[in-house]
């Protein structure tokens, strides 16, 4: 990473500081299965199939738009309670506490909508690290774009100085998108080449 000083950190939150690639994974194998569709047969398949725009996804393992919009309710009816069981990624909370004692500003962003997210965060105590939590206004679109360039405006900080730490294509087109740095988490929902990448969360504060 360069020697410019970091002064703020937008931190996705499925996948990343939220471990439930594998619920998600599962989650869709069931959504396959009533739909007559073959599963995908490892975490391993699914992170290499995963991407955004998210219908991209649903198309890759068998899911066309006609039935998009139903296929994708049935996900989201299922998810909930399952989420429930999800923990947070080893020092995930170690780290976070670690980059706001060295005085950085910290927000998150999920493509998740705000009560889902809020649901989400609510067991991990992790709020209050955050200055601002981001959700999503359109499940469908299930994009963080617009939520986090208005929040990169309002702050007033150098995109250069900012970096975004995620675990998805998209983490990574938004970064590039708004000049700001970004490092792409192995442990999350995508497999991504050709990036800054950690396999360990902790190891963020040795980057910045």
């Amino acid at each position: 990473m360069s020697d410019v000083a970091i002064e703020a950190v937008c931190w996705d939150w499925n996948g990343t500081l939220l471990d439930d690639a594998e619920i998600c994974h599962s989650t869709m194998n069931e959504v396959l299965v009533r739909r007559g569709r073959a599963p995908i047969a490892t975490l391993k398949d699914y992170r290499a199939r995963f991407r955004f725009p998210i219908r991209a996804f649903y198309a890759s393992v068998g899911i066309e738009a006609d039935e998009f919009a139903e296929a994708a309710d049935e996900y989201l009816g299922l998810l909930p309670q399952r989420m429930a069981s999800a923990r947070l990624h080893l020092d995930a909370r170690s780290t976070v506490e670690g980059i706001a004692g060295r005085g950085i500003r910290q927000v998150l962003a999920s493509a998740t909508l705000p009560d889902a997210l809020a649901d989400q965060m609510r067991p991990h105590g992790l709020a209050g690290q955050f200055e601002d939590v981001l959700g999503i206004g359109d499940v469908y679109a299930a994009s963080k774009d617009a939520v986090i360039a208005r929040w990169v405006r309002n702050v007033a900080i150098p995109p250069g100085r900012i970096l975004l730490i995620g675990d998805t294509n998209h983490d990574q087109e938004i970064a590039a998108r708004l000049g700001a740095r970004f490092v792409h988490f192995t442990g999350g929902h995508q497999r991504l080449d050709g990036t800054a990448q950690i396999t360990a969360l902790q190891e963020l504060l040795e980057l910045i």
